[in-house]
């Protein structure tokens, strides 16, 4: 999800019950240690890269009953940290994470997906990346629409580990979906 670089803060050390009490968006926020982040409408190729990619992976879990995939869901990832990521993959057997009634994931997501904009970079690349990988999220993927690559993530003992990738023209075989390919190109085409 695209967070200006240049958006002032809500407020600096908010406690988490107060950052509940937002009334829903717009404007939307993420909470991260005790700061509201505003976050910013994204561009164009990235919400074009969020639709396709996010069928993708909903029909491939569908077809392989794994679980759901969800966009832009909030993710309750620890007392200090409310994401709401592009696209979030819980497996079957972690469906309890999910809360029916709120709409909302408590815990830890199979998968994460963050698609990247010029000004999200470092969030997602340094920010995001820690704090998933703090949070045990087995793994993440970077999508960038600019670029048009894809990269997967997998959790490892001393941090995440890049499994697979691939840019335009090529194809991304995940390790977290044996048997899945995505090809770059038709991605945004």
């Amino acid at each position: 999800m695209d967070v200006s670089k240049g958006a002032p803060s809500l407020t600096r050390n908010m406690r988490r019950e107060e950052f509940l009490a937002f009334p829903e968006g717009p404007p939307d926020y993420e909470f991260e240690q005790g700061e509201a982040i505003r976050v910013v409408r994204p561009h164009s190729r990235h919400q074009k890269m969020l639709m396709r990619l996010s069928a993708i992976l909903d029909q491939y879990v569908s077809d392989q009953n794994l679980g759901a995939v969800w966009i832009q869901i909030d993710v309750f990832l620890s007392e200090d940290r409310i994401y709401s990521p592009d696209i979030v993959y819980l497996a079957r057997e972690h469906a309890d994470r999910h809360d029916e009634e709120t709409g909302k994931i408590h815990g830890t997501p199979d998968l994460v997906v963050e698609i990247i904009s010029p000004h999200t970079v470092a969030r997602d690349r340094v920010t995001k990346f820690k704090a998933y990988l703090a949070a045990g999220v087995p793994f993440y993927w970077l999508a960038d629409p600019n670029a048009l690559t894809l990269e997967e993530f997998v959790a490892q003992p001393d941090g995440y580990l890049c499994t697979a990738s691939a840019a335009a023209g090529e194809t991304f075989r995940p390790t977290c979906f044996p048997g899945l390919e995505i090809d770059l190109q038709r991605l945004l085409s």
